[in-house]
């Protein structure tokens, strides 16, 4: 498993979905990727829509392992007090 590198980011700090893609492209320039992208999001009707570049099917469980594990640190890290410190 990789090092995961969160993005230090609150919903709050974006105008609107364009503004927070134009500072995820501006990390990954700064961090190097260039390939094994993963994109989702979902729309007005729930409707999950991915999309992925230069990334196959083994990377893309290596990927959606990588952001299990960072939203279970997530959410260990809300909840100390259930999780132990």
């Amino acid at each position: 498993m990789a090092k995961i590198i969160r993005m230090p980011t609150k919903d709050g700090d974006y105008r609107d979905a364009r503004h927070f893609i134009e500072h995820t492209l501006e990390i990954f320039e700064a961090e190097g990727v260039e390939s094994h992208i993963v994109v989702a999001g979902k729309n007005r009707e729930g409707e999950v829509i991915t999309g992925y570049y230069k990334c196959g099917f083994g990377d893309r469980q290596e990927i959606c392992g990588h952001i299990q594990c960072d939203i279970i640190d997530q959410m260990i890290r809300a909840n100390p007090e259930r999780y132990g410190e």
